[in-house]
């Protein structure tokens, strides 16, 4: 725990520019007191619905990013679920033909024969002019150098508004529709044809931040889907469509860990496996705390136990300024349901088994004696696990059980040099504002725990003592709370 005068205030990304988790401000009481007032209330446990009809109609908009692609495959390989239309957003992550030629690429290497309409939107928002970074766009064009064979056949089309409302309304039965972008492509159909909104099973979308911070760096309590377009997004929430958000407080505990990708290369059984393991070799899952994003959305939707729903009423900021694209709940937004939380074991063994035909992919467990957990209440900090270990894996689970909005934290773990201790880490923190790295602390991960979350992190270590250094994102005030001995 922290005794006073234990922590010294700076900007956590002053420790060797580690800024893999954005630090939060606190805005204002309005989330927590909706919270406190009960707007959302538990009502289930479970995503999509069913139907005694055989498979429930699917309509994917995505933006052929690469969690797009894993999210993709799942639900093209899901056997709940018949995927009748994809379309690309034009303001997406990928450009919108580029990315309707990678959705029929990885529609070929899966091996599915049956025809799937594929089409793209228009590359410009509802209003402004927000685009995602030109570096990232370009890698996602290239599909993230997969090496799939390139799309040979007709091109796709910018049919995405045609796609959308031809197929809700030809459709017999109510279609779900999933958006794992932003929401141009979903908007302009609505505006085009304003009752398909009334044929509309449900609308899943990864999108929003309500609890925790965002991940759009100019805005940030925005969350990127929102922020490109959200004049979209709001136009849709108003449309009197039935909406689940499947937000980054949800997302935020369902790390990509060593374990996980691990348990991938290991059983490269099916070509689904085989490109999801792909691409989790790739430097954006390796280098840097990531997330399964839109894979959560997608298992959520298909009606599986992975996210515990509220109910609410949400608004998402129009106007340009500070809360452009910021998701906030309160009595004045329309009535949808939020996944606030996620259950990561249930998430993984049904997204591997599915991706590997209905067979499962164990995610090998962890003895207790390598389990490091840390606890963060809103003031205190509390380390539970071993002292000394045998060199190897950990898991290492945050807790952060704060009562405020955007009061997470992250563990920072250093190797200390010889003749160094955890005494002199709370020496150095003790002395006031700490402007740089002791040479004797060399940084080996910085994990990120958002508030109400519970992320489990995969953390290899050698031998040599590690002194655990948490940051709080509110101030960044710093505790060390423990020292761990391998050898």
């Amino acid at each position: 725990m922290a005794p006073a005068g234990q922590c010294a205030r700076r900007s956590w990304w002053e420790w060797k520019g580690l800024v893999m988790y954005r630090v939060g401000r606190l805005v204002g009481g309005l989330l927590a007191a909706a919270l406190g007032a009960g707007f959302l209330p538990a009502i289930a446990a479970c995503g999509g619905a069913t139907t005694a009809r055989g498979p429930v109609p699917v309509i994917v908009d995505t933006d052929m990013s690469s969690d797009d692609i894993m999210a993709l495959a799942y639900l093209l390989k899901q056997p709940g679920i018949s995927v009748r239309a994809v379309t690309v957003e034009g303001t997406g992550v990928a450009h919108g033909l580029a990315g309707a030629r990678n959705v029929l690429r990885l529609i070929g290497a899966l091996g599915i024969h049956r025809t799937i309409p594929v089409g793209y939107g228009p590359p410009e928002p509802l209003a402004g002019f927000r685009s995602f970074p030109s570096g990232w766009r370009a890698t996602a064009d290239g599909m993230y150098g997969l090496g799939l064979p390139a799309w040979t056949g007709r091109q796709p089309a910018r049919s995405a508004v045609r796609l959308l409302t031809g197929t809700i309304n030809n459709t017999a039965q109510p279609v779900t529709v999933i958006t794992l972008g932003p929401f141009t492509n979903l908007a302009l159909a609505m505006q085009a044809d304003p009752a398909i909104a009334r044929r509309i099973g449900m609308v899943y979308s990864m999108a929003g931040a309500l609890r925790v911070e965002g991940n759009e760096p100019s805005h940030h309590r925005a969350e990127w889907n929102l922020y490109i377009d959200a004049a979209a997004a709001g136009r849709v929430l108003r449309s009197g469509a039935p909406m689940t958000f499947v937000p980054l407080d949800a997302s935020d505990n369902v790390p990509i860990t060593s374990f996980f990708r691990d348990a991938v290369a290991a059983r490269p059984q099916t070509p689904a496996l085989r490109l999801v393991a792909a691409l989790l070799v790739g430097p954006y899952y390796t280098r840097g705390p990531a997330y399964f994003w839109d894979p959560l959305a997608a298992v959520a939707a298909t009606g599986h136990r992975v996210v515990r729903l509220h109910a609410g009423r949400l608004r998402i900021g129009t106007r340009p300024g500070p809360d452009l694209g910021v998701t906030r709940i309160g009595p004045a937004g329309a009535p949808v349901r939020v996944a606030l939380s996620a259950d990561a074991a249930a998430f993984q063994r049904q997204f591997l088994a599915t991706l590997n035909d209905g067979q499962p992919v164990p995610v090998p467990a962890v003895p207790a004696s390598r389990r490091m957990a840390v606890t963060f209440d809103g003031s205190t900090y509390r380390y539970h696990g071993p002292r000394a270990a045998a060199p190897g894996r950990f898991e290492v689970r945050l807790a952060d059980r704060s009562p405020a909005p955007f009061d997470g934290f992250a563990l920072v773990v250093g190797k200390l040099a010889a003749g160094r201790s955890l005494a002199d880490v709370r020496a150095v923190i003790r002395s006031g504002t700490v402007t740089s790295v002791p040479a004797w602390f060399t940084v080996t991960a910085s994990l990120p725990a958002s508030p109400a979350t519970q992320p489990a992190w995969g953390l290899s270590l050698g031998p040599g003592r590690y002194a655990l250094v948490c940051v709080r994102a509110r101030d960044g005030a710093l505790y060390a709370p423990a020292e761990v001995t391998i050898r």
